[in-house]
């Protein structure tokens, strides 16, 4: 089983208070196509982006042109670079090196070395096959290629109009949240990249026994403290847990829900229980477990995980 660890700390899970906003933070929607900029919980600006030349996808090695998805920090600003501003994200982050070691892209040996680096200084290596080198830029939301206008034309970086990008470089600095999501995904397609795999030890291993993998996400939603539990592997594919609760986890669950293959929607072999389920209409249950989650990705309310 796969235990995902999404935007709160530890600490904060244990407490039913609500973490505390970021004072700046930056969201980004794939499937609307914009970025918000919010301070202390509220929306201050919003402007339309572009994406990879493979814009419906999620990142997962070297030169694939789409754009990553998950919880990243700027890392850096530079005020001059080919597409006029640059505010360097932290990818690959530590989920992104979950993903490449499950796949096959990079090797037990380059998922540690990413781990010990994170650990130092917040940013992955960038001599991995996972690549690096991304970020937020100018360049215009559409390009011309000869007569022919495009859109979605990076390489996986997020451009803005030159215009925009001014406002965004001057109103981020190094270290700020950057939420990347696509809404259009299920449930489980939209949370699993922010997800953190468990380590086993100090090595910075993955914690897999029998080649399945757990990961957990917790966030506060407007439905209630969310843990979201995924398992995945090549024996068992993968599922989904859903557990809301009003904030103390010795409590009742408010909701459990289990999807055993994931897919986003409840068959017989799936389960849902609890005060606010609709036992008789499960899968309006499942979408509003989905649109609680999004709604609280839209708005930014998470509160990061240590990197």
């Amino acid at each position: 089983m796969i235990v995902v660890i999404l935007t709160i700390s530890a600490l904060n899970a244990l407490s039913a208070e609500p973490p505390p906003a970021a004072k700046r933070i930056v969201v980004i929607d794939k499937a609307k196509k914009d970025l918000v900029l919010f301070r202390h919980g509220k929306e201050v600006a919003r402007f339309p982006a572009a994406f990879g030349i493979d814009p419906d996808s999620d990142k997962y090695k070297a030169l694939d042109a789409a754009t990553p998805e998950g919880l990243y920090f700027i890392t850096y600003k530079k005020s001059k670079s080919r597409f006029h501003r640059f505010l360097g994200i932290s990818y690959p982050n530590l989920a992104n090196a979950a993903r490449g070691l499950a796949q096959g892209v990079i090797s037990i040996e380059d998922y540690k070395r990413i781990y010990r680096t994170i650990q130092k200084t917040g940013q992955g290596p960038c001599d991995t096959r996972l690549g690096c080198g991304l970020g937020i830029h100018g360049g215009g939301v559409f390009r011309y290629f000869g007569k022919t206008r495009e859109t979605d034309w990076t390489e996986g970086c997020i451009a803005l109009n030159d215009k925009d990008i001014e406002k965004v470089f001057n109103f981020c600095r190094s270290g700020d949240p950057v939420i990347v999501f696509n809404s259009r995904r299920n449930l489980c397609g939209i949370i699993r990249p922010f997800t953190q795999i468990k380590i086993a030890g100090e090595t910075g291993a993955p914690d897999c026994p029998n080649g399945v993998c757990n990961y957990q996400v917790e966030m506060l939603t407007s439905l209630g403290r969310m843990t979201v539990s995924i398992e995945e592997g090549e024996a068992v594919g993968r599922s989904i847990r859903v557990v809301i609760s009003e904030g103390n986890a010795q409590e009742k669950p408010l909701l459990v829900l289990v999807d055993r293959n994931g897919d986003g929607y409840l068959s017989a072999m799936d389960s849902i229980s609890g005060p606010i389920a609709n036992e008789e209409a499960p899968d309006a249950t499942y979408r509003l477990v989905r649109e609680a989650v999004i709604s609280a990705l839209s708005r930014g309310e998470i509160s990061p995980y240590p990197r």
